[in-house]
């Protein structure tokens, strides 16, 4: 068998279907988008026969004629929809979308949620034979539609209408391999936005997070919706891959996902004998929540973190589920590529190149007083090109080394397309005039578009501020890390310190940015100063003042304390916004007030003095209503101190796993790398637990009391590795599984890291805060 590689087998999965979608108009939702750009579909889609490929939550009459293949004259009699979605959730859109096509004959729906989900969830809508049952109520709304369209014309014809032919498939190959062994699932999607923990729980974090590992098990109705639809997801998509898996887990939500996948196996799997073996461990994200929080030295990282990414596209009426929905920012970045023209001031040559090719080489439909470049132009950094596996080298690559390698890279495609470009020391500056040279003639501005986004990605992560602002979280991350190795004091007084500096307006981290501080800090305080679970590791007189830290910040700059736990007092922080604007302004003019003071100053110092009076109550029970919830924040930053105590076996497993900490002085190691560390050298690791299968059960029970148990497999023995993290990974981890493979002389250990999602710092905050 050959090696995996999740892009090709993306791709394999669309060829598989090459029936199914020729001579179809292939609509896709936002979900399935982001996992095609991912794997750069489109290109295939057009040469397995797709007519056009339309956007199915922003659907129009006109996707009909644009045909993109020019081997077809008669209208479109197909349409084939990939959604990432439940069928519930997508009924409306595949009506819409049916409803607009009149010549339409077939519909062929494929969702990468598996028949069985659908009737796991408690509130959906059908059952078991859940994709048979959607045909036929999809084919009922269309007649009915169709009914009503015809007597709305008033037609005579009463002949009956050609009869829909629907089909419905499974497609579990939808997600968004961030290389051949890295992959995370789509944003948009169904199983992303489902909740991994109950917001009722006194362990949950946020819903999409998992529970903090207490030990306690899950089962019934105990289990949120992600977790019964992730375990579902990573079974089919492991059989779509040809891997028999003997599964692992650490942590209580990843336990409750690796017994779901295990009694699925036990009922659908009969040909466990024909595929490879691998090893799955399955972790909670909680386990280390630190490793997500921390501006880590990654190139990948930094431009995530940076640059502002693209909104959901999607609806929040997408999702008829009344159970709450995890809304995650999409991994599209927003490349700037209106920076290239700000200094094109006299030449309109490379300007009006650019807009021919986003208009469809038609320039002289294009309004240029009324143009703009940016917003049809911000298209998505992720992605992989056919022939350039810019993230496969990219992703084990620091900030620096990324920079130079995306320099080395231009300069190929400069010399391959025989431009010149004369520079004896290459600097940052040169990146934007290279891609400068490059845009000026179209057919090489779609050549190169890959590495002229990375570029321009690149770049724009580089300058200020962006910069500057990585440049202070990595410095505050390494001095918090110091203090913490010292004393709870002076821990606290650095949180403290960090939280008074985002009032000055010349600060360069905000409000937020300094609690992200604040809750790198608590975890910190909890791994070197652990206490019971709802202590705070830090004495009452340091807990007060970095509490009247964050109230005084919050007075001063309400307009930005937009938090979850300041819920309910928006009107109130928009008064003192108004208020502090107000006096500032005050103050400017007060020293032209003065000469007429001695003339009014009666008068005007008893009207003032009421005025005072009452902006003195309402700021004053303000900020007693501050001081109530920053003692709730505080409580929720004693969660994330409290880890390491709450699960005695997570403690033990923490304590195995330190030994693999990396000796070099001030170089911190996540918890995969220690893991796979761990892992590879055989060494032993409390906490794994083994899911064995039926027949391993029976073993146990029964005849293992004759001495006839079936041995517990181990991970280190598997050519295959595949590790999942619920709740997501960031770039550094992928960077640092790689380099444990390597450090161990284990290369020929093939290793697939997933996740929920892709996370930066920033998500970390918004899941647990926003």
């Amino acid at each position: 068998m050959g090696s995996v590689d999740l892009i090709r087998s993306c791709l394999d999965s669309l060829r598989q279907i090459s029936d199914e979608i020729s001579g179809a108009i292939l609509y896709i939702d936002s979900g399935t988008k982001e996992s095609f750009q991912f794997t750069g579909s489109i290109p295939l889609l057009l040469e397995l026969g797709v007519r056009s490929v339309c956007s199915l939550d922003n659907l129009s009459p006109l996707d009909a004629a644009a045909d993109w293949s020019l081997n077809y004259v008669d209208p479109a009699t197909k349409v084939v929809i990939i959604t990432s979605r439940l069928l519930s959730d997508t009924h409306r859109y595949v009506l819409r979308c049916l409803g607009t096509h009149t010549t339409i004959q077939c519909c062929i729906v494929f969702t990468s949620i598996p028949e069985v989900s659908h009737s796991a969830l408690i509130d959906s809508p059908l059952g078991p034979d859940a994709f048979r049952e959607y045909e036929t109520l999809l084919t009922q709304d269309y007649e009915e539609l169709v009914r009503k369209r015809n007597n709305n014309a008033n037609l005579t014809d009463t002949a009956a209408p050609t009869r829909l032919s629907v089909s419905v498939h499974h497609l579990p190959m939808l997600i968004c391999p961030v290389s051949s062994r890295v992959f995370v699932l789509p944003s948009e999607g169904t199983v992303t936005e489902q909740c991994l923990s109950s917001e009722v729980s006194e362990e949950s974090l946020g819903p999409g997070l998992p529970a903090i590992s207490s030990g306690r098990s899950l089962d019934g109705d105990d289990v949120p919706s992600g977790i019964t639809l992730t375990a579902h997801l990573l079974y089919y998509l492991a059989d779509k891959m040809d891997l028999k898996l003997e599964i692992f887990s650490l942590g209580d939500t990843s336990k409750a996902i690796g017994k779901t996948m295990m009694d699925m196996s036990s009922l659908y799997d009969v040909s466990r004998r024909t595929k490879r073996s691998a090893g799955l461990l399955l972790v909670d994200r909680t386990v280390d929540l630190l490793t997500p929080c921390l501006h880590g030295d990654s190139f990948l990282e930094h431009i995530l973190s940076t640059l502002p990414r693209q909104h959901s596209t999607t609806s929040s009426k997408a999702t008829q589920s009344p159970n709450k929905v995890v809304k995650r920012v999409p991994l599209n970045i927003d490349v700037p590529f209106d920076t290239i023209l700000k200094e094109e001031q006299v030449n309109n040559q490379l300007a009006d190149n650019i807009m021919n090719f986003v208009s469809g080489w038609n320039s002289s439909e294009t309004d240029d007083s009324n143009y703009e470049i940016s917003p049809k132009l911000s298209g998505a950094f992720l992605s992989n090109y056919t022939g350039a596996s810019y993230l496969e080298s990219l992703l084990d690559r620091g900030a620096k080394d990324g920079l130079l390698l995306v320099k080395k890279w231009l300069l190929e495609s400069l010399k391959n397309e025989k431009l010149s470009f004369t520079s004896k020391v290459t600097s940052q500056s040169d990146l934007r005039t290279m891609v400068k040279i490059l845009s000026r003639d179209q057919k090489v501005l779609v050549r190169n578009r890959g590495i002229m986004k990375l570029a321009l990605t690149a770049d724009a992560a580089n300058s200020e501020p962006q910069s500057s602002r990585w440049d202070a979280f990595v410095s505050a991350e390494r001095i918090l890390s110091v203090s913490s190795a010292d004393s709870s004091q002076s821990l606290s007084s650095e949180i403290r310190d960090f939280i008074n500096t985002s009032i000055t307006s010349q600060g360069i981290l905000s409000l937020k940015d300094v609690l992200l501080l604040s809750m790198v800090g608590y975890i910190l305080a909890g791994e070197n100063f652990p206490t019971s679970v709802s202590m705070s590791p830090f004495s009452w007189e340091e807990e007060r003042s970095i509490k009247d830290a964050i109230v005084d910040a919050i007075l001063m700059k309400p307009e930005d304390a937009k938090f979850r736990f300041l819920h309910g007092l928006e009107k109130e922080l928009e008064a003192q916004a108004k208020k502090n604007n107000t006096k500032s302004e005050g103050d400017s003019e007060k020293s032209d007030q003065m000469d007429d003071f001695d003339d009014h100053w009666g008068n005007w110092d008893e009207n003032e003095e009421e005025d005072e009076d009452k902006d003195d109550y309402g700021e004053v029970q303000l900020k007693l209503e501050l001081r109530d919830r920053a003692d709730q924040l505080c409580k929720f930053f004693h969660k994330l101190s409290s880890l390491p105590v709450r699960s005695p076996t997570i403690r033990e497993a923490l304590v195995d796993l330190s030994k693999y900490e990396s000796g070099t002085y001030g170089t911190r190691k996540g918890l995969l790398y220690k893991l796979l560390s761990a892992i590879l050298t055989k060494g032993d690791v409390a906490g794994i637990e083994y899911h064995s299968s039926a027949v391993g059960r029976l073993f146990k029970s029964g005849f293992g009391r004759f001495g006839l148990g079936q041995a517990k497999p181990n991970l280190g023995d598997q050519s295959v590795l595949f590790i999942f993290v619920v709740g997501g990974i960031n770039t550094l981890e992928a960077r640092e599984v790689m380099e444990a493979i390597t450090e161990n002389g284990r290369m020929d250990t093939e290793l697939i890291l997933g996740g929920t999602t892709l996370l930066t710092p920033d998500d970390m905050f918004d899941l647990m805060l926003n």
